[in-house]
């Protein structure tokens, strides 16, 4: 949890009381990530107002920050704030301490944020105070569903809601995918939010070794003060996922998450409202490329199977023309044969009629002979 800033003069329980800017918060080691989010940023807001800045915890090399400069010097207000090892939770707390802006933008350095998204983001928490934490969808750099929002199994286990792992069988486009409300949970890796809201909840717990500390920030928001998490379609960004952590071993952290989110799952009526939207149109959206997979494993079935009949066909016409070439075959051999025993008789016969060729050749060599001589 976030412990209390010995160095803030504010409140921690309002915390952003007069404040209009914009905090985003980013934790990198690797300057090409970074650069690469900070390009992307500009775009991403309009007209970036005074107040709003950019903080970095650094985990990387001294060396590798100097590689920063290039992309930082047009961020607004971009400073590292922090360098120490990495740990999500506790890097992005410290960061919020020292935030100064009303809302704050927690961003994975391997985001591309998409043209207009922040402005996006912020108006929709804007006109929805019962909100406490906005999520958008997230898309791999080929164009695959990456995030579109948090659901829980009846385990209690969170997962990502539309199943992204079954690939371009989910379109990012769909009505599904487009549309946005109230959900469970959304991942930290673009998550906006009140600053005083985070603060007021104690921040992201910081028992998590791995993950799971922004789907347990959800649940303390929804918990604590009653404002819930929210899936906005049109707060856009590519990212793929796990590009900077790698595939760790994270299960022990989901099932502490999926200790957290027992009770709403079991108790909360509002919680358990939510979860079934998302789960029916979920369940009934697999139906449908069930039935479509159907269909179409139907209709290989059925190429194959007309395939298998002309391959079929063919084979009948070849064992035809096999059978014909051996009865012709059969038919020369005779004749070859016959032929053989004509000669063979000729040639043992003494019938002045029957060899009547052969002396007549005999004739026509001898003169040949004589003409050469």
């Amino acid at each position: 949890m976030l412990p209390p800033d010995p160095t803030s003069s504010r409140p921690s329980s309002s915390g952003d009381a007069g404040s209009t800017g914009l905090s985003c918060l980013v934790i990198s080691r690797t300057p090409a990530l970074l650069n690469r989010m900070l390009a992307s940023l500009q775009q991403a807001r309009a007209f970036w107002h005074p107040g709003d800045e950019v903080l970095c915890s650094w985990n990387g090399s001294a060396e590798a920050e100097a590689d920063l400069a290039p992309a930082s010097a047009a961020s607004p207000g971009f400073r590292i704030a922090q360098r120490e090892p990495y740990h999500f939770a506790s890097n992005m707390n410290a960061l919020a301490h020292q935030a100064q802006g009303r809302w704050l933008l927690l961003l994975n350095d391997d985001l591309i944020l998409d043209p207009g998204s922040i402005d996006r983001a912020l108006h929709q928490l804007d006109q929805h105070p019962e909100v406490g934490v906005l999520g958008g969808q997230l898309r791999c750099s080929d164009g695959r569903l990456g995030h579109a929002g948090l659901l829980f199994s009846n385990q209690g286990l969170p997962y990502n809601r539309l199943r992204p792992q079954l690939g371009s069988l989910i379109d990012p486009n769909s009505p599904e995918a487009l549309e946005s409300g109230p959900i469970p949970a959304v991942t930290g890796a673009l998550m906006l939010l009140r600053r005083s809201d985070f603060l007021a909840v104690g921040g992201l717990r910081e028992t998590f070794r791995v993950c799971g500390e922004d789907i347990a920030l959800c649940l303390d928001l929804w918990h604590q003060l009653n404002k819930t998490p929210y899936y906005a379609s049109d707060v856009t960004a590519i990212h793929d996922e796990k590009s900077t952590r790698g595939n760790t071993p994270d299960q022990h952290d989901i099932l502490a998450v999926g200790q957290l989110a027992a009770p709403h799952i079991q108790s909360d009526s509002a919680f358990q409202a939510s979860q079934c939207h998302w789960a029916l149109q979920e369940a009934e959206l697999l139906y449908r490329l069930c039935e479509v997979s159907r269909q179409q494993l139907a209709q290989r079935e059925d190429q194959w199977a007309a395939r298998e009949r002309d391959w079929a066909d063919k084979q009948r016409h070849w064992a035809e023309r096999q059978r014909h070439w051996a009865n012709e075959s059969e038919m020369l051999q005779a004749k070859i044969m016959d032929l053989g025993q004509q000669i063979e008789a000729m040639l043992r016969s003494s019938s002045w009629v029957m060899t009547r060729p052969w002396r007549a050749l005999g004739r026509c060599l001898t003169s040949t002979s004589k003409r050469s001589s």
